[in-house]
């Protein structure tokens, strides 16, 4: 019992969560039923993949907008490398193509100084501009066996199949941060570059493995993409998850200054968001108003963590202050000599 209540004094956003699925299903009492259940974290799931790997960059103070490309572009490459070849290689060639995504997003980002915003952006437009090239801007309908299919629809234990792959990736991501080296690095990074740099921590490999996590991750949400959609499209796929991917980080605790974050948090981010876009749906709001929601959202999450960062750095000069003028008043207090005495 101990343990469940630090658990909710440290992540509070497990009790948002709740009373937000509380909420929703009183305003709909289909909000609660299995099926529509089911089919929340089956969604959810999809994004969760792209905000884990947008999580990562965002601890080292980083950004990655061109996960909705690379999406897109992994979407045509199973679909369109499935049509004639084995579905496996369709698989590892969707996964290589996130990786080198990522893979030149960090290079760009460590070895030129470039901004992660730019080149994020740069890479967003030549990689979905590469899938339409690849797919002549064409929804790709690939010949994919059923067994592929279990990827996106399966359920185990009553489970969905992606939410389960996503528990297990939330996992590993939890052990690799808090019990690794590399996890610990990645948080001295965000915190400080400087001093994780003179502490002997290789800040561009850092940065580079991150950006490569957010391309794997973000490729593997395609997979499961085509999987559920049964094609692959270049043109519509991954339009808009950069956003609704930070929101979810940002929901769940992620400062964008870097450094600060749980994957506990960006899971219960990932289902808030994809509760939030089910109850509209349910309760026929306007799809657009959704986009609005989610930017509010956002920018409530952001401005929430920034007072929090500013508030704490006032508190930290207020009391180096405090202490410089406690030395400068017993400086100047005389000190007897020993003929006074």
């Amino acid at each position: 019992m101990t343990v469940l209540f630090r658990t909710l004094h440290r992540n509070p956003i497990i009790i948002v969560l709740i009373l937000l699925a509380l909420v929703f299903g009183l305003m709909n009492s289909e909000f609660l039923a299995g099926r529509n259940v089911a089919n929340i974290l089956r969604q959810s799931s999809m994004l969760g993949f792209v905000a884990l790997g947008m999580s990562f960059v965002i601890l080292t103070r980083g950004i990655d907008l061109s996960v909705g490309a690379t999406i897109a572009l992994s979407s045509v490459l199973v679909a369109g490398l499935s049509s004639t070849l084995p579905p496996i290689i369709g698989i590892h060639a969707a996964l290589a193509a996130g990786a080198v995504v990522g893979l030149a997003n960090g290079l760009l980002i460590t070895r030129f100084k470039f901004q992660p915003i730019i080149v994020t952006l740069s890479t967003m437009a030549v990689v979905r501009g590469l899938a339409m090239v690849y797919s002549d801007s064409r929804p790709i309908f690939g010949t994919l066996p059923d067994v592929y299919y279990f990827l996106a629809e399966g359920t185990l234990y009553g489970v969905p199949v992606p939410m389960l792959l996503f528990i297990l990736v939330c996992l590993a991501s939890g052990l690799l941060l808090n019990f690794t080296t590399l996890g610990r690095q990645i948080y001295q990074v965000g915190g400080n570059e400087e001093a994780a740099r003179l502490a002997g921590v290789n800040v561009d490999r850092v940065k580079i493995l991150t950006y490569v996590l957010s391309g794997v991750l973000s490729a593997f949400s395609g997979l499961i993409l085509v999987a559920r959609m049964r094609s692959g499209d270049a043109v519509t796929t991954g339009i808009g998850w950069e956003l609704d991917a930070i929101a979810a980080a940002a929901i769940g605790g992620m400062s964008l200054m870097g450094g600060v974050g749980t994957v506990i948090g960006t899971f219960c981010g990932t289902l808030i968001i994809g509760m939030m876009g089910n109850a509209f749906n349910l309760l026929g709001v306007n799809p657009y108003w959704q986009r609005i929601v989610v930017g509010i959202v956002l920018a409530v999450a952001v401005a929430t963590y920034s007072s929090q960062y500013l508030r704490a750095a006032l508190m930290v000069r207020w009391r180096a202050m405090q202490a410089t003028r406690t030395n400068k008043t017993s400086a100047a207090v005389p000190v007897a000599s020993e003929s006074d005495k």
